[in-house]
């Protein structure tokens, strides 16, 4: 049964958002995010015992609506074809349309539940909300209840992160992320013998932890993870994710561990793979840095003989086609502007590659202005030297010019660079 509180009606009270100069529509959208969403979000107590769990997976339970319609499960089928390859807007018209012909078909549970997929790709999140809220009463005894919340939660994770990412403090999103946790803690809790929707409720209630600081409760959920569903697809996800907490911390030989166990445990996997990209720049720290091998300077061009020294270089490899990278230059302008006076410096690196050129990357900086300048690779054998596989990545070399710490910028916390102004060993 449905639980009371996932749906709650109760109108929010209107608040006045500020956002930063340049960004008023984004910040019209997101007001406009929290007023249609944040109603009903608090979970409560169950009230009434949980549902059982599927004999069948949820995918499986959902396919198998299709059963005595064959041509709707090819249209579907098809329709699931342009989702796969991006085209949401496209997927969401013709959801649309199919539900339009048969609106009572025992099969229209699984394209009101795509919809709401969809909307969530483009990124409408007030109407996907609404969507899975009209899912879970309409049809509360289903097998896919479970999926339903986790997508709902997952929502509310990715607003609560978007706030957070403009302001630690900010309380909506603080708000956002206790909501994410509540369902996802209460999804875990109840159907922790269904791999297909109990290992996905805990691996992301440990994101939400992580997302609060609450390191500890992070840790305990990841773990939970690789013994009790090791063997499913989260298994790997875990790992990855307490190496970049172990990052976060500084603590880069327990971060090296969980990264050989992923790669040991699941080797075929996307993640192995992105796991031995980082541990390669890790076998890095410790040695003396290399000198950079610049083309050409954009912004005020550091003196190479002095780049490193008696200061702690924060190097940012980026590319302006890299969404991650546009997203931290804001934390590297803070942390620039934070440690400056304390000997820290932030250079970036780039590569020339189709497509970005130094007019282009010069062109981005002009409408995208960062404290720090940019150099351009001299054919890539800076970032070739410096065993950088992906971007963004950061480099810190310490005041004696060693290495010390090479990671994913979303890992670079105070407490890293607390640790780099202190003398190495």
């Amino acid at each position: 049964m449905l639980k009371k509180g996932w749906t709650e009606k109760k109108p929010m009270k209107r608040c006045r958002t500020m956002g930063p100069p340049g960004h008023s529509m984004a910040g019209l959208i997101l007001a406009a995010v929290v007023a249609l969403t944040l109603a009903g979000c608090k979970g409560s107590p169950p009230e009434e015992p949980p549902p059982s769990e599927p004999a069948i997976s949820v995918k499986e339970y959902l396919k198998s609506l299709f059963k005595d319609d064959p041509e709707s499960r090819t249209e579907f089928e098809r329709i699931q074809g342009e989702f796969r390859t991006g085209k949401h807007s496209q997927a969401l018209e013709d959801l649309q349309t199919l539900l339009e012909g048969t609106p009572q078909a025992p099969w229209a549970e699984s394209v009101e539940f795509y919809r709401a997929q969809a909307l969530t790709a483009l990124r409408k999140y007030g109407r996907a909300v609404r969507q899975l809220d009209a899912l879970l009463q309409q049809y509360p005894n289903s097998p896919a209840v479970p999926r339903f919340l986790i997508s709902k939660a997952q929502i509310y994770l990715a607003l609560g992160k978007l706030r957070r990412t403009k302001d630690e403090a900010d309380p909506v999103g603080e708000k956002y992320l206790r909501n994410a946790q509540g369902i996802f803690q209460q999804v875990s809790k109840e159907y922790p013998n269904n791999p297909d929707v109990g290992a996905e409720a805990l691996y992301y209630s440990g994101e939400t932890a992580a997302s609060l600081k609450e390191i500890d409760l992070a840790r305990e959920a990841f773990r939970k993870i690789l013994e009790h569903y090791g063997d499913s697809d989260h298994g790997s996800k875990a790992l990855y994710s307490l190496a970049g907490m172990y990052m976060g911390e500084a603590d880069l030989p327990s971060a090296e561990e969980a990264l050989k166990q992923l790669t040991e445990k699941y080797p075929k996997t996307r993640l192995a793979r992105k796991a031995d990209k980082k541990l390669k720049g890790l076998q890095l720290v410790g040695s003396q840095a290399p000198q950079l091998q610049i083309k050409e300077w954009i912004g005020d061009a550091p003196s190479e003989e002095d780049i490193y020294r008696g200061k702690v270089t924060l190097l940012s490899f980026w590319a302006i086609w890299c969404p991650h990278c546009k997203r931290n230059i804001p934390k590297l302008d803070l942390l620039a502007a934070t440690y400056g006076k304390r000997g820290v410096s932030v250079v970036g690196v780039t590569r020339e590659k189709e497509g970005q050129g130094a007019d282009k990357v010069k062109e981005f900086i002009e409408s995208h202005p960062m404290s720090f300048p940019t150099g351009v690779d001299d054919e890539g054998k800076t970032s070739k030297e410096l065993a950088v596989m992906s971007i963004p990545c950061v480099i810190a070399v310490d005041a004696q010019g060693r290495i010390r710490w090479h990671g994913h910028p979303d890992h670079l916390s105070n407490k890293v660079i607390e640790g780099l102004l202190e003398p190495s060993s």
